[in-house]
């Protein structure tokens, strides 16, 4: 059998490559790698970049969570008040400064002790307290894993600093929550209370003090809005006026004033806002209807945070009673000066009693007025003039003996007497009880040099009817009698002499 020959395409396709094509084929290769390579080489870069960037950022994160961290300590540390952090039992488990301070213990003392033991217990109170405060850690231990904690609690107690004294204290709890929103926790912020005890105390102490002043002030004291509402008044305002605090309370201005007076109430007001303080006359009215004249100070203050005015009334009725006294006392005066000038002018004796009993009733309206002599031959007093209502009721040519009723004694004694109610008068005597009406009587002696001649007597129906001034007024009157009977027994003891001359003549 004959061999074939080999087929020339085999020879072709299993060629050994040649020099040339395995160069260019590695250079292909080299290139596609070093691309892939320097490809590789700037994500790395970049990475690194970014974790550089990455990391500035966490350095930079982590120091302003420290730096915040560090407020926060500064600021739990620094706190007024005590600040502690416990368990849901009150195992104590961060304090800050003001709470050592407070229990006077140690910082690092207090950790894991139970913030009870610091609890006073000594008065029935405190150990309800304490009581309340466990039923509220049961309570929250209880409600761990409910979404709402419990309300913050707030109250007061009373705590002991350790191995001291005890205080008073004011607390807020409130829980603290972990990440996942469980209850693992109790905040606690305490104040002593012992200042603000000290201070509470001063404050009633000085409230107290200046109450009683307020109250204890000799004149009525008026606080009210610019809408004429009373905030506040004395005691004093209250006796015033006849009302309770409490009804005042529910007044106004106007409702205390007189009628008459109210309309002046807005001028008043409105001359205060523009003048430092005002001094005025106002008549008040009180409860049962009288009035009350008073003098007001007044002037805008500041009073429960807004504008007020405060008044000041004096009591001014003596005042008023004196001024009235002595415009009385000026007309008294001047009508003493007209009855002188008349009864001097007259010269006949009878007619000199006659119109001096009918003068003075006139002018000074005195219930009933009697004009008496002195007849020494019988120790009496005779009436020679009488004017008034009692005129019809006594006889004519009434006498009475001297030393006798209170004419009778001031005839006698030459001294003036003055009975505001004859019922208790021991000198009184009524000669006629079933005619003469009298409960009040002012007798006084009508004198010439120092001797008696007679008795000018005033009597009233009311009590009370004469007082120190009548008392002045009738002895000017008593004494401008005396003056005008000694002229008339002159110039009758004169006009024998005078007949002589003009018989001579």
């Amino acid at each position: 059998m004959s061999k074939k020959p080999p087929d020339s395409s085999l020879k072709v396709a299993y060629q050994k490559p040649s020099p040339t094509d395995v160069d260019v084929a590695d250079t292909l290769f080299a290139a596609d790698s070093t691309a892939e390579l320097q490809h590789e080489v700037v994500r790395l870069r970049r990475a690194v970049e970014e974790l550089r960037h990455q990391n500035a950022e966490l350095v930079s994160i982590r120091q302003a969570f420290e730096a915040e961290h560090r407020r926060y300590r500064e600021m739990f540390e620094s706190a007024p008040d005590g600040y502690i952090l416990t368990t849901l039992d009150g195992i104590i488990r961060e304090a800050n400064r003001a709470a050592a301070a407070l229990l006077g213990v140690r910082q690092d003392s207090l950790l894991n002790k139970s913030l009870l033991v610091f609890v006073d217990e000594q008065t029935r109170a405190d150990a309800k307290a304490r009581a309340d405060l466990e039923a509220r850690f049961t309570q929250w231990r209880e409600a761990e894993q409910t979404p709402w904690p419990p309300p913050t609690l707030r109250g007061q107690i009373q705590l002991r600093v350790y191995k001291g004294a005890s205080f008073p204290a004011e607390y807020a709890i409130s829980p603290t929550r972990d990440e996942h929103d469980r209850i693992v926790g109790l905040r606690w912020v305490l104040r002593d209370l012992s200042e603000n005890a000290r201070t509470e105390q001063a404050l009633r102490e000085r409230n107290y003090h200046y109450r009683t002043l307020f109250d204890h002030a000799g004149d009525a004291i008026f606080i009210h809005n610019l809408t004429g509402r009373f905030l506040e008044v004395n005691r004093v305002a209250c006796d015033f006026l006849g009302y309770t605090r409490e009804e005042l309370l529910r007044m106004t201005p106007a409702e205390v004033t007189a009628p008459e007076l109210v309309a002046k109430i807005p001028m008043i007001n409105a001359q205060l806002q523009h003048e430092d303080h005002i001094v005025f006359e106002m008549v008040l009215q009180r409860h049962d209807g009288s009035t009350l004249p008073v003098e007001l100070n007044s002037r805008i203050i500041e009073y429960a945070g807004g504008p007020a005015v405060l008044s000041i009334a004096r009591d001014i009725t003596e005042r008023k009673r004196g001024e009235d006294a002595l415009r009385r006392w000026a007309a008294q005066l001047a009508l003493l000066s007209n009855i002188g000038r008349q009864i001097a002018a007259i010269l006949g004796l009878a007619e000199v009693f006659e119109q001096a009993a009918h003068l003075v009733q006139e002018n000074f309206g005195y219930h009933h007025v009697a004009v008496f002599v002195v007849d020494r031959e019988r120790n009496e007093l005779v009436m020679k003039a009488i004017a008034g209502n009692f005129l019809s009721l006594f006889p004519p040519n009434h006498r009475i003996p001297l030393g006798q009723g209170m004419v009778g004694w001031v005839g006698e004694q030459g001294r003036r007497l003055l009975a505001a109610d004859v019922d208790t008068a021991p000198h009184y005597v009524n000669f006629y009880p079933d005619l003469i009406p009298t409960h009040s009587e002012l007798s006084v002696p009508i004198r010439i040099s120092d001797q008696t001649v007679g008795v000018l007597d005033v009597q009233s129906p009311e009590l009370n009817a004469f007082d120190e001034n009548d008392t002045k007024v009738m002895e000017i009157l008593a004494d401008q009698i005396a003056v005008a009977m000694a002229n008339a027994q002159l110039f009758e003891a004169a006009q024998p002499a005078r007949n002589t001359l003009k018989s001579d003549d």
